[in-house]
């Protein structure tokens, strides 16, 4: 199995480029298959601030970034819950964390901050 963690190099290059952007975040994953999956997710900054940095300075309402995602997951969790609710669906909710892990697993949790039990 191929592995999926960054270079040495590559964490060089992602710590001297001023356009990575490292915020707080959630998403959703949903498998399309084929070697293929769709995210959607949201990232908070505190209240007061100018602009969200990936907003990349921009005051319309939406940017399209394209580039390379770089996560460090808090926790993740596994779950069937949601199944049938369309990225839409999915877009216009906060997790509810007891009901995802109700009906599913912690898949991993490194550093003990997953709020609900396994």
């Amino acid at each position: 199995m191929p592995s999926h963690r960054p270079t040495d190099a590559a964490l060089a290059h992602i710590a001297l480029d001023a356009n990575v952007r490292h915020v707080p975040a959630w998403l959703y994953v949903q498998n399309q298959g084929d070697g293929l999956v769709s995210f959607v997710g949201a990232s908070r900054v505190p209240a007061g601030s100018e602009l969200h940095p990936l907003r990349y300075g921009s005051s319309r309402t939406h940017q399209l970034v394209v580039g390379e995602l770089i996560v460090r997951p808090h926790y993740a969790i596994g779950t069937d819950v949601l199944r049938g609710q369309g990225l839409g669906g999915l877009a216009t909710q906060s997790p509810d964390l007891g009901r995802l892990v109700g009906r599913g697993e912690v898949l991993l949790d490194p550093y003990g901050l997953c709020p609900v039990g396994r």
